[in-house]
């Protein structure tokens, strides 16, 4: 008897097994992963570039410059947003080499820099810096980065190497997020379990880039 129940254990687990084969098999034969894995967007190969960006300078974004060829999330609900709070993409996500160094849009002052990554490991924007642009009363956070090279309270110029690309935060690959928030409001609070966290009103950068910055 105990033979006959171990024979039919076998037989069950031959067939689940089988069974959990034979659905990966279609599914890779569908050539869909979406039934195994979430989906995330890549900052791997931006649609209309190969790779990222071997240092971000926000010229790019002139008129007749290639910068919108490199972002890989816009503003706003997107496809992705539903991996954030409020189903909300606050700025904008710019694939970058890693390592890959990034130049200051404007003249500013570095209001913060830090690292949420010392609160909530690969969740949040992991090592950012924000810049107060006093002229156009705009402050500009730049995240997932891996060297900081400025800090808080200096006065910097435009084109002024600030930091390079990293891996920090949550990121699926090498790439910056960029946003832009009205100065009246905004602040670094305290939030979500991940220590200083951007509050105020954000805008769309694509209103921005080109146009106020160029």
């Amino acid at each position: 008897m105990k033979n006959v129940l171990l024979i039919l254990l076998l037989i069950l687990v031959i067939a689940v097994g089988f069974d959990l084969v034979a659905t990966a098999a279609n599914t890779l034969n569908s050539g869909s992963f979406s039934s195994l894995f979430p989906s995330f967007p890549s900052a791997i190969t931006p649609g209309g570039a190969t790779g990222g960006l071997t240092a971000i300078n926000f010229s790019i974004f002139d008129k007749g410059g290639d910068g919108y060829k490199y972002i890989t999330q816009g503003y706003g609900h997107t496809p992705y947003s539903y991996m954030y709070i409020d189903d909300w993409h606050n700025g904008i996500d710019i694939a970058a080499d890693y390592g890959a160094p990034i130049y200051s849009p404007t003249d500013a002052t570095v209001l913060t820099t830090g690292d949420q990554d010392n609160y909530c490991p690969r969740i949040a924007f992991g090592r950012f810096i924000v810049l107060q642009d006093n002229t156009n009363h705009l402050d500009l956070l730049f995240a997932h980065l891996n060297d900081i090279d400025v800090r808080a309270g200096q006065t910097i110029s435009k084109n002024q190497l600030i930091g390079t690309i990293g891996n920090s935060g949550d990121e699926t690959g090498p790439h910056l997020h960029f946003s832009i928030f009205e100065a009246a409001g905004f602040s670094m609070a305290a939030a979500h379990g991940c220590g200083p966290y951007p509050q105020g009103h954000d805008v769309d950068p694509l209103n921005y880039l080109g146009t106020t910055y160029q």
